[in-house]
């Protein structure tokens, strides 16, 4: 009977520590463009039944305006469903959201490890990084220089808080042609814009490609 008292406390404990557990997750949304159901979109989406994530696809029934998907060229088409799908969430404060392509990208680990990366990078949105430049090489010169790891923003995977994320494409009304990857970059380097001078080196992410960019404020 001792031993059965002892064991209360410990299932108590490890009950509230699984409630805290899956609220901590409740606070991830993942969000990705999928206009086909690919091959690539549906491991994609089994690595994320996997490991428990909470995922919404975009633009899946709708035509993808550069030939080669989501992935190629282009891009614009990505930031208009983000734009569009952002804005319910746009007052949700302690919302974490990652946007992310599908069609080659699997979860290597659980959300609460990419949250616990992400919190740490005391930022409030943290991109992956690319170790060319693309789509404009005249632009290299602008990016800041780093000690180690990918030196350039890529916009195949960034997270942040939703109201971050959305008031960082509110601006957006370019073409579905026009790159995504350029919209990002003019939003956040160039002089005079109020993201100027806070893209610095980042953290590595769990799930995101590369050893990323984080965004101080935003």
């Amino acid at each position: 009977m001792r031993s059965l008292l002892l064991l209360a406390p410990l299932a108590w404990l490890l009950l509230v520590q699984a409630k805290d557990d899956a609220k901590l997750e409740d606070n991830l949304l993942v969000l990705t463009v999928a206009t086909k159901e690919t091959e690539g979109f549906r491991r994609f989406k089994r690595s994320a039944q996997f490991f428990n994530y909470k995922i919404q696809s975009l633009g899946l029934g709708e035509d993808w305006s550069v030939d080669g998907g989501p992935a190629a060229a282009g891009g614009g088409q990505k930031v208009r469903l983000l734009k569009k799908a952002l804005e319910k969430h746009a007052d949700k404060e302690d919302l974490v959201i990652l946007f992310v392509d599908s069609y080659d990208v699997v979860f290597a680990s659980g959300p609460r490890e990419l949250l616990k990366k992400f919190q740490q990078a005391k930022s409030q949105v943290v991109f992956s990084a690319e170790e060319h430049i693309y789509p404009d090489r005249r632009l290299e010169a602008k990016y800041p220089t780093v000690p180690d790891g990918k030196r350039f923003l890529g916009s195949g995977g960034f997270i942040g808080y939703a109201p971050s994320l959305s008031k960082l494409v509110a601006e957006w009304e370019g073409q579905d042609s026009d790159s995504d990857q350029l919209f990002l970059y003019q939003d956040l380097l160039e002089p005079g814009e109020e993201g100027a001078n806070q893209y610095q080196p980042g953290p590595s992410l769990p799930n995101l490609p590369e050893p990323g960019w984080s965004l101080g404020r935003w």
